[in-house]
């Protein structure tokens, strides 16, 4: 108990909450840029672009000062452009692809799944077993996920199983990122790694990007770039530091858990922002969502 309520304890919390309440406002971000016409890759691209003013500022001025200056090892050097090709890039890339196919609160729905992954590859790599109790967490999340789905199993946009399959997939790379930077930085400076992580990340999209779109698509009118401005700092900066701070302090099982808060927003701004219809049986599923990921220790 005075674990749970001790200074380290709330400051992990409080960035956990943070960072997964501006990861759900970019599903509705990403949803409103979609009507302005950008196409997947594009808006993945930019997003990037303007995180990347964020994180180079961030490496540059911690650089100057002489902090994280430290010799990286071969075993680092790999796993960072495993985590940023393997795990960022193609997780970022799948969640966009889907949103493009299916509605926010959805997609959001489906991605919130992670944490269960998280307990699974965790279980693998420690070769532990997983509690009675967590196994029916499991249960509940995935029950939930299916009503959540029923819906639209009679739906006219026959994209819509595609839709699902990449935010799955999304979720289950997250979910090995995660894992990732818990299990091998998180006794290191964490904002280093993972400024490191983006970047290696953000070679692959850009990469991605100019082997297969015009150079002249990451023109845009104003009100897009203003969109896309907010996503990049309110919606990826701020988040991907506050959750490695988070993960640091409190553990990757125990902020996956936290992070129930972002359906519930998402759920909230779909229907009031994009006007997204949602049906009790939906609502009910993603109570039960919820509250699976809730009790999963």
């Amino acid at each position: 108990m005075t674990d749970l309520f001790s200074s380290k304890m709330k400051l992990g919390i409080f960035l956990v909450l943070l960072a997964t309440t501006g990861f759900a406002g970019k599903t509705i971000l990403t949803k409103l840029a979609y009507r302005e016409g950008l196409d997947p890759l594009t808006l993945l691209t930019l997003r990037m672009i303007m995180a990347g003013f964020f994180f180079l500022a961030t490496l540059t001025f911690n650089l100057a000062r002489g902090h994280w200056v430290f010799k990286l090892t071969l075993k680092q050097m790999a796993l960072i452009v495993i985590l940023g090709i393997g795990g960022y890039y193609i997780s970022s890339y799948l969640d966009f692809l889907g949103l493009y196919y299916i509605d926010a609160n959805l997609g959001r729905m489906i991605l919130f799944l992670y944490p269960t992954m998280v307990v699974a590859i965790n279980a693998i790599i420690t070769k532990t077993k997983i509690h009675n109790a967590t196994k029916i967490s499991l249960i509940v999340c995935y029950l939930g996920l299916f009503l959540m789905m029923i819906p639209n199993l009679g739906s006219p946009q026959k994209n819509f199983f595609i839709g699902f399959v990449y935010i799955f997939l999304s979720a289950l790379t997250y979910a090995f990122y995660l894992v990732g930077v818990d299990r091998y930085f998180r006794d290191h400076a964490i904002n280093f790694f993972v400024s490191l992580i983006f970047g290696a990340a953000s070679l692959a999209i850009f990469t991605h990007f100019f082997l297969t779109r015009p150079l002249v698509t990451l023109f845009q009118p104003f009100n897009v770039y203003v969109l896309i401005f907010v996503m990049a700092s309110v919606s990826t900066v701020i988040p991907i530091y506050a959750l490695s701070y988070g993960l640091a302090l409190i553990g990757a099982s125990r902020a996956a858990t936290l992070s129930m808060v972002g359906p519930a927003f998402t759920l909230f701004m779909g229907f009031y922002i994009l006007d997204e219809k949602i049906v009790p049986i939906q609502i009910l599923g993603a109570v039960l969502m919820i509250f699976g990921v809730s009790r999963i220790k």
